[in-house]
């Protein structure tokens, strides 16, 4: 699956987020996130996520602790070569895959791609329906951001932010040095 434009976003009606995913062959697929499945993937997409940025942006380096969610941060921010988030999502079809109803997940694999690169994800409905792929770290790192963007809008609390994955440590103590 070549991924061309991914969506995602909040629909009050449902009070769920629709992430849809069009790929450059025009198929067209969506799925339901409830804040439930959102609640039991956050913890380790962001981690997923974030590591591969910041393995990104520097490969060779080992990151002191404080300076983690710093540098995490700023990894999760960087330029996305190739990406636009201001262009409009095309939500014709060519042929919906899945059939005209979104994937609704009660169950999610994910972990990191082959080779440890970008993010393999497997999203399956109990009655047999899955959706599976393997996202680039510029395109986990995309599908993060939009992620936290629909949940902006949801207002549902908890812990939707990756700036908060990596764990800043507490206030630092003094140290002494003999």
């Amino acid at each position: 699956m070549n991924i061309h434009q991914m969506q995602v976003r909040y629909l009050p009606g449902p009070d769920r987020v629709l992430w849809q995913l069009r790929t450059t062959e025009g198929a067209l697929y969506a799925v339901w996130l409830t804040r439930r499945m959102l609640l039991l993937i956050w913890p380790p997409l962001t981690k997923l996520v974030t590591h591969r940025a910041v393995a990104q942006v520097l490969p060779h380096a080992t990151v002191v602790p404080e300076a983690q969610a710093m540098l995490a941060q700023a990894a999760l921010e960087r330029p996305l070569p190739g990406a636009s988030f201001s262009e409009p999502f095309i939500a014709q079809a060519q042929t919906e895959p899945l059939g005209p109803e979104p994937l609704l997940p009660e169950a999610v694999d994910l972990g990191p791609g082959e080779g440890g690169q970008g993010l393999q994800l497997q999203l399956r409905e109990p009655g047999g329906r899955s959706l599976g792929m393997q996202l680039s770290d510029d395109l986990s790192t995309g599908l993060l951001r939009l992620l936290e963007q629909a949940l902006a809008s949801a207002d549902w609390g908890g812990p939707f932010t990756a700036a908060t994955a990596p764990q800043a440590p507490g206030p630092a103590t003094p140290r002494t040095l003999n």
